[in-house]
């Protein structure tokens, strides 16, 4: 028997790392051969909602920028004026049913 423990970790490291890349292999022919798997079907885009006429966009239109002016003579100062902007974002995003992308820097 050996006491050395860098023999030790040595043949415990590779008896692991051994397992791990058995199990890697048994987990991408599994892949290979699931039966379960659904073939991928071609998407389809989702044509946005559009307004019946003209007037209906205008009137759209003018309404976001009624909302939005309302809620800018609400506000106090400019982090509550960022704070309202993004929440009139996200409830226009949620009325679109659209992700939405945010910088990744905001802070």
């Amino acid at each position: 028997m050996t006491e050395n423990p860098w023999l030790i970790a040595l043949i415990n490291m590779t008896i692991v790392f051994g397992v791990l890349i058995v199990l890697g292999i048994l987990m991408k022919i599994i892949y290979w051969i699931d039966p379960t798997k659904k073939k991928p079907q071609a998407k389809k885009k989702a044509v946005p909602a559009k307004p019946a006429s003209a007037a209906a966009a205008v009137r759209q239109e003018e309404e976001k920028v009624a909302a939005i002016a309302a809620v800018l003579a609400l506000v106090q100062d400019e982090d509550d004026a960022l704070a309202a902007a993004l929440a009139a974002a996200i409830a226009e995003h949620k009325r679109k049913l659209e992700p939405l992308v945010l910088p990744h820097h905001f802070f």
